[in-house]
């Protein structure tokens, strides 16, 4: 009898272990698992799915890295302004998916489950109501939220069909309605968005997971709400709005404010407007997303969400609703909870690299931190030590079973980074590449820049020397790919060869803010012209934009100067950040010098500012290595084809496009309008290698947003510009 009744009691505790499991882990590939990834959440923003031109490299590569550090989930969104992937009647009706929707869905799933990754499809976000879209686009966007027809012929033409047809794919975990749709609600809305009740929210998310669930029973179906404060009814034990306080914040931490805010959302506002949103948003807690009240709102009763996911930034000032300070059972919710966003940072006392152990300790279903195309590859190398982390402690929590797991494993083992040779030397470059998996080695090819091929060996050991090289700055790959065709690229490094040539980006064309400067004129200086800064004013500041840095490395720049009022010193930041205090002398006051440093630039996007401190100086110019940007390369012919965002965006009237052509060949560049139509052709032609560029018109459009395309015979690319009279 006693030892049936501790049977009895060994069960019940076993059961109850296994039920609190399963609400803390998403089941998905008949398993339960603890999502263990990172957001990706686009490529290229609002242009990754519907017009054939996926950037499959990138998001593949990620992909590889995730599952080779144990991660298993990677968030993608997908309609994000609805103006790409959908079709559109005259009426604002969704009529239909864009030709290339599904194919370009099914290539980025079928890349997932060969690196054992699955994808959550994020449909619609707050950026919808964005008010500078166009206004037919922005009607038919409010339409689709507020008006049941319009709802019912999106659901009926475009989403039943898209599930319908990607319904048997093992890469799928979930279909996220919205993401933070709260900033496009009348009781939340953010200042640039235009706003629908969250009633209409509501409704929308309870016909569409409903839709999804008919299509296909199989399904998850969840939402990406913005604070726990609308996902939960358990109310804060302080008031939300202790945590941020405008008349308590110092001009650092405002500026800090506005830096993170107007970045991940898009905006240009100021810490005076973003601290009532956030008050706002998270002064009462209420979940908007429970089974009864979606059903209230839609009426349908499979319209319900299979478990919760929210955000949570430092930033928005309230670790009363920290996931990192509270167990995912203080919130009373009765469906696992993934953690969809929060920022790489040290949070709430939690450091970076416990962040992922912690919401696994907390009882969360899953951490995916926000993204991996907004952090430099630094915080990439970090959020792939924390998924390493969980692998390495819990396992059988987090992988997933699939049929990929056979790469290749391949380094650059020489050069080392950042190695230096004389002008005119050879470069042996050394590979140490296997498979443990039991496939073989077929080759190893050898890369600059990415993507121009040097070279290529079938067999170890694998070892290549470069030759013919000009003086400049490298950055090199490599690539092994075995005998299942599953290619993986190796770590990059960096080296400089013979004294790299610089390209001079004049003073003159920078972007000047501040009291106290003004163009001059010397034909002794660099194209004639330099700027006079003849005014003390410590918010003064010349900033040069680089578009295109090929790769993030440690890289020369030199300003070119005078100080006719004698030795100065002024800041120089990177991207935001001060690098220091740099000190312009001369021997004489009458002659141009250069001031030489080594500063660290990301890939992409980079700022190179001077902030004056003493001022009273002439400034000609900064120079840059003339091979660490796509604009050209030393011999002036680019090294790769490249589409450039045009400049002035938005404009009016006119606009300029550049692109470059690294070999010559039969070129279009044509202008299209948000329902695909042709509005213009700019270039039909044969042109020969070089950067061109083309001026477009948009005086006889109407305001609204439209996209531009380069096609070649090997190349294709897409870019949005918003026109605005």
């Amino acid at each position: 009898m006693k030892k049936n009744i501790f049977t009895l009691l060994f069960l019940v505790v076993l059961l109850l272990s296994l039920e609190a499991n399963a609400q803390n882990r998403i089941h998905y590939n008949n398993q339960d698992l603890f999502l263990s990834g990172s957001n990706l959440a686009w490529a290229h923003y609002g242009e990754d799915i519907g017009l054939g031109t996926t950037d499959t490299t990138v998001i593949a590569d990620w992909m590889l890295q995730m599952h080779q550090h144990g991660g298993n989930a990677m968030r993608l969104w997908l309609n994000v302004e609805g103006t790409v992937g959908l079709v559109f009647d005259a009426s604002g009706h969704a009529t239909g998916l864009a030709t290339k929707t599904i194919s370009d869905l099914k290539k980025v799933l079928d890349l997932a489950w060969d690196r054992e990754i699955g994808i959550n499809i994020c449909l619609w976000g707050f950026g919808m109501l964005t008010s500078t879209l166009n206004a037919d686009v922005l009607t038919r966007n409010r339409l689709l939220l507020t008006d049941t027809s319009y709802t019912n012929t999106y659901i009926r033409n475009c989403l039943i069909p898209m599930v319908d047809a990607l319904k048997a794919h093992p890469a799928i975990i979930c279909w996220e309605i919205f993401n933070e749709p709260e900033g496009m609600s009348s009781e939340f809305g953010w200042s640039g968005y235009q706003r629908v009740p969250m009633s209409a929210i509501q409704r929308f998310i309870n016909l569409c997971s409903g839709a999804i669930h008919r299509t296909d029973p199989t399904a998850k179906v969840t939402n990406g709400a913005v604070t726990l404060a609308s996902l939960t009814d358990v109310l804060a034990k302080k008031s939300a709005n202790e945590g941020l306080n405008l008349a308590t914040m110092s001009d650092a931490e405002k500026k800090s404010l506005e830096n993170w805010f107007n970045s991940k959302y898009r905006t240009a506002l100021t810490a005076e407007q973003i601290v009532p949103i956030i008050q706002k948003l998270t002064a009462s807690n209420y979940n908007y997303y429970s089974d009864v009240r979606l059903i209230a709102a839609g009426g349908d009763s499979q319209g319900t969400l299979d478990f919760y996911s929210v955000h949570y930034y430092v930033m928005n000032g309230v670790p009363q609703l920290s996931p990192f300070t509270h167990l995912a059972s203080h919130w009373n919710l009765t469906k696992p909870l993934v953690v969809g966003e929060f920022g790489w940072e040290n949070t709430d006392g939690v450091p970076k690299a416990k962040l992922y152990d912690t919401l696994y300790t907390n009882g969360y279903a899953g951490a995916l931190p926000w993204s991996w195309t907004d952090v430099s590859s630094a915080g990439h190398t970090e959020m792939l030590a924390g998924m390493k982390s969980l692998w390495d402690k819990h396992q059988s929590d987090v992988n997933l079973l699939g049929t990929g797991g056979d790469w290749p494993t391949i380094s650059i083992t020489s050069p080392q980074d950042g190695a230096t040779f004389p002008e005119g030397s050879q470069v042996v470059i050394e590979v140490a590449a296997n498979d443990d998996g039991g496939a073989n080695i077929t080759k190893v090819e050898f890369f600059v820049s990415d993507n121009i091929k040097i070279g290529e060996v079938t067999t170890a050991p694998y070892t290549f020397t470069w030759t013919n090289i000009t003086s400049g700055i490298y950055r090199l790959t490599a690539a092994a790919t075995n005998s299942l065709g599953h290619k993986q690229t190796s770590n990059s490094i960096q080296i400089t060869v013979g004294t790299p040539p610089m390209t001079r980006l004049e003073a003159e064309n920078a972007t000047r803010q501040g009291a106290g400067m003004s163009i001059g004129t010397d034909v002794t200086a660099s194209n004639h012209h330099y700027i006079s800064i003849a005014q003390t004013d410590t918010n003064a500041t010349i900033t040069w934009q680089l578009n295109n840095v090929i790769e993030a490395g440690n890289y020369p720049i030199a300003f070119g100067y005078k100080v006719p009022f004698g030795t100065k010193t002024q800041f120089v930041n990177i991207n935001g950040v001060r690098v220091g205090a740099i000190e312009f002398a001369g021997a004489t006051s009458t002659a141009w010098y250069e001031k030489n440093l080594n500063v660290n630039l990301v890939k992409g996007s980079n700022t190179i500012q001077m902030q004056m401190s003493w001022s009273w100086m002439y400034v000609d110019y900064l120079a840059v290595p003339a091979t660490i940007t796509a604009v050209e390369n030393i011999a002036g012919i680019p090294t790769s084809y490249s589409l450039l965002q045009n400049y002035p965006n938005p404009f009016n009237p006119s606009t300029i496009i550049s692109y470059q052509l690294p070999k010559s060949g039969l070129v279009t560049l044509k202008i299209y309008d948000v329902l695909g139509r042709e509005v213009s052709t700019l270039v039909n032609e044969q042109k020969t290698a070089g950067t061109y560029k083309v001026e477009f018109n948009g005086i006889q459009l109407s305001s609204g947003v439209y996209f531009y395309r380069l096609t070649t015979a090997d190349f294709m690319q897409t870019k949005k510009m918003i026109f605005i009279k």
